[in-house]
């Protein structure tokens, strides 16, 4: 099965240059969606490069899924200075952000383990 998976065509929908908070908010939002993916590491002399991988007829789904899920590209990439206010703002934004994926992360274990823990009917 895992042959059969990796022979069909893959699409990137996300490319990052870290493992880190970016690429996990983006994988839970496609295992939210129900959508197989994969994350694959690609080295290269300037440094490695981690791709978000689907199935190519998911691709557009998931590039959805990525946008419901609040991981679309943010139009404030195109500001170029910033004021001291809105650093620490965005700080704090990226800190609640990092909040929400512990706590989303800790209720996925807790789902997952607490129905191992539990008695069954007698």
């Amino acid at each position: 099965m895992l042959n059969a998976v990796e022979e069909e065509p893959r699409a990137v929908v996300f490319v990052c240059d870290r493992q880190g908070a970016a690429l996990s908010r983006r994988e839970r939002c496609l295992k939210l969606a129900g959508i197989v993916h994969w994350v694959e590491a690609e080295r290269r002399p300037s440094g490695s490069y981690y791709k978000l991988l689907v199935r190519e007829h998911d691709a557009v789904t998931a590039h959805l899924a990525l946008q419901m899920g609040g991981c679309a590209r943010s139009s404030k990439l195109q500001q170029t200075q910033a004021s001291f206010g809105g650093t620490l703002r965005e700080v704090a934004r990226t800190f609640w952000d990092e909040i929400l994926l512990l706590l989303g992360r800790l209720t996925d274990f807790v789902k997952e383990v607490a129905p191992k823990l539990l008695p069954g009917p007698r």
